[in-house]
């Protein structure tokens, strides 16, 4: 009887050892496959949301919604399609859409690229450009890329742009060409 229960109990242990080696082995990239690992996704999300706060004072940032998002581990990168922001403030609330993006820096740098649209139905603005930056520590955007301005009662080209939105200071450069509609006399 004795010489049964250590025949068992070797057997366990040899089948531990086994599946422990196995999976051991399994951790491991394939031959050639070494730098997947730095390149392949941690996480891959479908139809997200997400909500931003401030540290300071707890209060919404902004509002993030996309259709697919890929998170990486060893590149502090995330990519979004289809992505759409929401952030207001005092001065309005602005809504951000556009074909691509790209959240950097810990979530303090949202980069919009494609066909980008901004809008604010308050102030009645309308912006269109090929990459937008949205700063949410700061609450400032910029364009380094032409950018087309649609007011109420007019349109702006630039080749670029920065805007304090919280302040609501507006800044252009390059190339600044502004036409107005003249007021009804």
């Amino acid at each position: 009887m004795k010489r049964q229960g250590l025949l068992s109990a070797t057997g366990v242990l040899m089948l531990g050892l086994v599946m422990l080696m196995t999976l051991h082995e399994w951790d491991d990239t394939l031959p050639g496959q070494e730098d997947g690992i730095l390149t392949a996704p941690a996480i891959i999300a479908k139809d997200i949301t997400a909500r931003a706060f401030s540290e300071e004072d707890g209060r919404l940032q902004y509002y993030l919604t996309a259709k697919t998002l890929t998170q990486y581990d060893h590149n502090p990168l995330t990519e979004m399609q289809e992505p759409e922001l929401e952030m207001a403030n005092d001065k309005g609330s602005w809504t951000i859409v556009s074909e691509q993006g790209v959240v950097k820096e810990n979530g303090d740098l949202i980069v919009f690229s494609g066909d980008v649209k901004a809008r604010n139905q308050q102030q009645k603005i309308t912006l269109d450009t090929q990459e937008l930056r949205f700063y949410s520590d700061t609450n400032i955007a910029s364009s380094p890329d032409n950018v087309d301005l649609e007011f109420e009662s007019g349109t702006t080209r630039a080749g670029a742009l920065e805007a304090d939105l919280d302040k609501g200071i507006l800044t252009l450069e390059k190339g600044v060409k502004s036409e107005f509609d003249a007021p009804a006399s």
